[in-house]
């Protein structure tokens, strides 16, 4: 691993240590200032805004694999023509976003206006339309995120990254003092974002240098591109109504403060999501340079257990932490009234640990050109999906929505992925489950001996300083048996790498 892309590691982690710390401050007074209600109200236009964005993302997946290629084959030349072809696309994407963002906001006013005030639904209308200016912006900048992604500049990323998780909260937190509206959020969240992405630019023009240049649409890449994005868009899609459907069917059927309870169980497996996939983020240029090596399978599959065992040795961290303290954490962190939402994150995040292992796999499909299949199995369950949470939800409440969600990742992560990994990719999982095994034993010995051992000694009410204590003594443990009984010598020469890494990093 080299420098770049080990401190670029380091970085995220730190972003996300950061992110939660931020949250544990921030959703309590977001909640204390809007109200149920209100936060409910910005959740349900957020989730349904986000089926929007999904067009940006698998874009911008089909660009980088693109550009990431030419870079692997030191072509400088298709370089600069996907870089170019890619800016016509993306102009010709926010011109359309202008245009679609009429049609969905009259389509969620009509949507929920049986369920909503009309307040609600003057406000979420302006919500949606600050929400698609931002959009439009974010489309046009989102050349300059592939350069520096395709460069792997990941410090820059991870820094600028750090700076806008700690200046953004501030930033809300003032004005929901003064103005305590969803859309007073959104308008901060907006702003930011555009002061980023002109950031960005800078650092493309001044600091790398790189001109993009203006030349005429190349079919070929264009082609190529919107190849790979149509398979990637049905993945996102499929993503989205994983994550998104819960609340939106939620807050069709019973409230906006049961969509408030929900969204705090979503938050936290959100942040399981954060911790999971920060190691394989910063591989996919990597992927692509080994693949097209001699013997290039056998390397990106070595590279997927890897990276599969790193990513276990820190998601099993966080989630046998959160089963063990996590009731307690929600009533520290949000008060009473949200004791569902520990069932919510637990249901989710125990069959989400397996893809969150795998996450890097992802980018071997992209870059074998095999997402399609991921796609249309993910779409299909995600379909299978919404009707199960209907179901479920009507017959046991927001649980049931999280137990719907938790059986279909089961099924396509769990099952169906893996047999596609290792039958059709080429990837060795007979190899990668025998690799793990023995992390997530100790991790279910660890997680068992920890909660008997808590409830022997812990009594209500626990205090905060209790709760960290405990937390900080369960981390040291997990980290002393993971070392000394399931790290191999080379993944205990990469932690002591990655430790001074992060100590000069905290120094500067």
């Amino acid at each position: 691993m080299n420098t770049e892309r080990r401190t670029g590691v380091v970085l995220s982690y730190i972003q996300v240590i950061l992110n939660v710390l931020v949250n544990i401050i921030y959703v309590p007074v977001l909640l204390h200032y809007l109200g149920q209600s209100e936060y409910g109200l910005y959740q349900i236009v957020g989730s349904f805004f986000s089926y929007v964005t999904v067009f940006e993302s698998c874009m911008s997946a089909g660009v980088l694999r693109n550009y990431c290629n030419a870079l692997g084959k030191q072509d400088e030349q298709l370089a600069d023509k996907t870089l170019s072809t890619a800016r016509s696309i993306y102009r010709l994407m926010a011109a359309g976003m202008a245009g679609l963002g009429v049609v969905v906001i009259l389509s969620f006013r009509a949507f929920y206006a049986s369920s909503f005030t009309g307040a609600e639904l003057q406000e979420s209308t302006i919500i949606l339309g600050m929400l698609f200016c931002n959009m439009v912006a974010t489309l046009l900048g989102s050349v300059y995120l592939t350069v520096i992604t395709g460069q792997e500049r990941f410090v820059f990323l991870k820094i600028s990254g750090i700076i806008l998780q700690t200046v953004q909260p501030l930033l809300v937190i003032l004005c929901v003092m003064r103005l305590p509206y969803a859309m007073s959020v959104t308008a901060v969240i907006a702003g930011l974002n555009l002061v980023n992405i002109l950031f960005r630019w800078w650092y493309v023009q001044c600091r790398l240098e790189i001109r993009i240049p203006t030349l005429k649409p190349n079919s070929k890449v264009a082609k190529e591109i919107l190849t790979l994005s149509s398979a990637i868009l049905i993945g996102c899609i499929a993503d989205q109504i994983f994550w998104k459907t819960d609340q939106v069917i939620l807050g069709k059927m019973f409230s906006t403060a049961v969509v408030a309870v929900y969204s705090v169980g979503a938050q936290i497996y959100m942040i399981y999501m954060q911790f999971g996939t920060q190691i394989a983020g910063v591989f996919y240029p990597r992927v692509s340079v080994l693949y097209q090596e001699e013997n290039g399978l056998q390397k990106v599959s070595n590279l997927f257990i890897r990276v599969g065992r790193a990513t276990f040795f820190v998601i099993l961290l966080v989630l046998s932490g959160f089963i063990i303290f996590g009731r307690e954490f929600l009533l520290v962190w949000v008060g009473e009234g949200y004791e569902a939402a520990y069932w919510v994150a637990i249901i989710v995040m125990l069959p989400f640990s397996v893809d969150l292992a795998q996450n890097l796999g992802l980018c071997i499909l992209q870059v074998k050109g095999q997402y399609g299949f991921r796609a249309k199995i993910y779409l299909l369950s995600a379909l299978l999906n919404i009707i199960t949470t209907v179901l479920f939800a009507r017959r046991i409440g927001i649980t049931g929505a999280a137990l719907s969600t938790g059986i279909s990742m089961f099924l396509t992560s769990g099952l169906i992925m893996n047999w596609f990994f290792q039958k059709r990719v080429g990837l060795n999982m007979i190899k990668f489950w025998k690799t793990t095994i023995g992390i997530i034993s100790l991790a279910v010995l660890l997680t068992g001996a920890a909660c008997f051992i808590k409830e022997m000694i812990w009594h209500d009410p626990v205090s905060v300083i209790q709760l960290g204590l405990g937390i900080l003594l369960y981390t040291i443990v997990y980290g002393a048996v993971m070392f000394l009984f399931a790290a191999d010598p080379a993944e205990r020469e990469l932690l002591q790498r990655l430790l001074k890494t992060g100590r000069r990093k905290s120094r500067l």
